[in-house]
């Protein structure tokens, strides 16, 4: 500071670039606090203030980063969810195709055992309606010969004339007719 005073003494007339001493004293003490809080402030001021900006590009740069991050994470759910339909899809095709290829194969097993139950019951029909005609047929030979029977012991106990005979034999197949046409 001495060297300073020391440099505006030896100005001529006391005067510098039309001001007085006093003012420039004035000045250059006015001008040296402010340097030294300007230097104060820069160190206790701007370095935190800096600091905290620093800080505060770094976080939101590592935010970005952690976006970019979820941004591909998600990108690669959506494929992995995108993959999961569609094998999801597949398998339901394949679900639906065996379940049609069951059913046209229990389709064909009850129609087998459909067609081999209406046959038994048709043979068994069919035997029936042969074991009713043999019934039938045994009836009729059985009043068959009960008739010729009776017809005979008519025949000869009756004496045998020619009218009594055509009577008989009339009566014989009168009975004859009633009992194939009636039963």
């Amino acid at each position: 500071m001495s060297n300073l005073i020391f440099w505006l003494e030896a100005l001529p007339l006391g005067r510098i670039i039309d001001f007085d001493m006093a003012t420039v004293i004035t000045t250059v003490a006015n001008l040296v606090p402010l340097l030294i809080l300007g230097i104060v402030f820069t160190k206790v001021l701007y370095a935190p203030v800096r600091k905290i900006l620093n800080d505060r590009t770094e976080r939101i740069r590592n935010q970005l980063d952690e976006a970019k991050e979820g941004r591909a994470a998600a990108g690669e759910l959506r494929a992995k969810y995108d993959r999961q339909l569609k094998d999801i899809d597949l398998e339901r095709v394949a679900i639906l195709d065996e379940a049609h290829k069951q059913a046209t194969h229990q389709r064909e097993q009850i129609l087998s055992i459909a067609k081999d139950e209406a046959k038994e019951l048709k043979d068994r029909a069919s035997m029936e309606v042969e074991m009713e005609r043999e019934r039938v047929r045994e009836v009729i030979h059985t009043a068959l010969i009960d008739i010729s029977s009776d017809m005979a012991e008519k025949l000869l106990s009756a004496a045998i004339d020619r009218k009594a005979h055509e009577r008989l034999f009339n009566e014989g197949l009168e009975e004859l007719d009633r009992v194939v046409f009636s039963g």
